[in-house]
């Protein structure tokens, strides 16, 4: 019998040995991924953005739908024509409306991995996959019934199909996907912005790649060049961004540590430890400053750094405009924690980078911190109550309208005298919302004294009216203020 040892033979076994355990590596990272995403997915109540989706979607027929989108000047069609598609079949319910989401969310996880072993190698793929496993980040917006798990998705298959199509694969998953993300979110521009530049760096090494990506992106840019002159012909005034908070000189840093902690509306020690470590990784990530590593900065600082630019004039910068940026923020952490030289201590470092990741996301659940405004116990209580009820915005009406079991006659309330008749009239429920907004945090950001902080009117009335009667009930974003004659 033959026993000598065949070097190239071994070399199958060993690949194919590799190859089964990445992919049940993989399988597992899907099936983490998938149970963030749908655990506790219907538990919250749905809030301001996702009742406006719940709106579009069930108060609309396919004729209206259009006319709905284009009152709000920053939104995207293609995620409200998929929720309304899928509307049927799993209900307008809170998690019948997130399931999308998080269906999207979670099929990012595998286009991450296509990605990182395309861009990088295989064990790249594998760690940066996790990582938008594990985010909780990824793992919030994959929960919301607003259009950022199909921001993410969409975001990863055109840098694939840019990738795939630099190295002479073809343009037409790139135009396809493209197409889509434009339809999906306004930002999504930037990111085109951030390929162009990284496209003219690439000239001489490549000088037919701009000349070829230009008419790609002509093409995209087709539907969502229609959608704006339709809108723009409707003479509808721009959405006002006047809740957008002010940036800071720091505020790009805290967006990259909300990418992968999920908690940076303010700064603590741990924080600045962890920023400063992230960075030094996704330097060393891209050290070696490859192709790959250099349309991964690009697509990182480019879209948040002319966000945050234009911002310094009119606030326009909140996180999850730039959830697409995750992507190169996952792929050079990911590279950067494979170049550690030690295996020990890369081994240590991917376990506990994970842990704290997984820990992050643990505490979406179970932390108070982060829960959604509480439209539903609001309107539980208003209900119950029944007396009329006034309010000083529609958003405050909007967000109770998906609980609302049947029309309810909000009464609005423009000035200090609406107060004065509406309390003639008899006792009355007057409903505020929080008007403290962040661009970091992923829950509903502190509390909120409804008698103070309310509009200016409001706040005038009950100064200049003490002797009224007034018991407060709060909820997570909202404060119920019963007034009695």
């Amino acid at each position: 019998m033959n026993n000598t040892h065949h070097p190239f033979g071994s070399r199958i076994t060993q690949h194919a040995l590799c190859n089964t355990q990445s992919k049940v590596v993989l399988f597992i990272i899907l099936l983490f991924g998938f149970a963030f995403r749908v655990h506790n997915l219907g538990a919250q109540s749905f809030w301001l953005d996702e009742a406006y989706t719940w709106g579009v979607v069930t108060r609309t027929t396919w004729g209206d739908v259009w006319s709905a989108m284009w009152v709000v000047s920053d939104v995207s069609p293609l995620y409200y024509v998929l929720a309304k598609l899928f509307t049927p079949m799993w209900g307008a319910s809170e998690f019948g409306l997130r399931i999308l989401s998080a269906f999207f969310g979670w099929l990012a996880i595998v286009v991450t991995y296509r990605l990182g072993r395309a861009m990088f190698d295989e064990r790249v793929g594998i760690f940066a996959s996790a990582i938008i496993a594990l985010s909780p980040f990824a793992i919030w917006y994959s929960q919301d019934a607003r259009p950022y798990g199909l921001y993410l998705f969409l975001a990863a298959l055109v840098l694939w199909g840019l990738h795939r199509a630099e190295r002479g694969r073809g343009w037409k998953i790139f135009i396809a996907v493209s197409a889509l993300l434009y339809l999906t979110h306004y930002v999504a521009a930037l990111f085109a912005y951030a390929q162009a530049i990284y496209v003219l760096t690439r000239l001489r090494a490549k000088p037919k790649l701009f000349r070829q990506w230009f008419m790609a992106q002509s093409i995209a840019a087709v539907p969502i060049a229609l959608w704006v002159i339709i809108f723009l012909l409707q003479r509808r005034p721009l959405t006002a961004n006047t809740w957008i908070p002010a940036v800071t000189l720091l505020t790009p840093l805290q967006t990259l540590w909300n990418f992968v902690s999920g908690d940076a509306a303010q700064w603590t020690l741990w924080m600045m430890i962890g920023v400063i470590a992230l960075i030094i990784l996704m330097i060393t990530g891209a050290r070696t400053f490859s192709v790959a590593a250099q349309l991964l900065m690009w697509w990182l600082v480019l879209p948040i750094f002319t966000a945050w630019a234009f911002s310094l004039r009119i606030p326009a910068y909140v996180d999850r405009f730039f959830e697409p940026a995750l992507l190169s923020v996952a792929l050079l952490l990911a590279s950067g924690l494979m170049a550690v030289p030690s295996s020990r201590l890369r081994t240590l470092m991917i376990a506990l980078t994970l842990l704290a990741m997984s820990f992050a996301s643990t505490r979406l659940f179970f932390d108070s911190a982060f829960t959604k405004e509480d439209w539903r116990g609001v309107t539980r209580m208003i209900v119950a109550r029944g007396l009329p009820v006034a309010v000083t915005d529609s958003e405050t009406m909007l967000g109770m309208t998906p609980y609302l079991p049947s029309p309810l006659g909000f009464i609005p309330i423009r000035s200090s005298a609406d107060l004065t008749n509406q309390l003639a009239q008899g006792s009355f429920i007057l409903v505020t919302r929080s008007p403290h907004e962040s661009a970091h945090a992923l829950g509903e950001v502190g509390r909120f004294d409804p008698l103070t902080e309310s509009s200016d009117d409001v706040v005038r009335w009950f100064k200049t009216h003490p002797e009224i009667k007034i018991t407060s009930h709060r909820f997570v974003g909202a404060v119920v203020v019963t007034v009695e004659k």
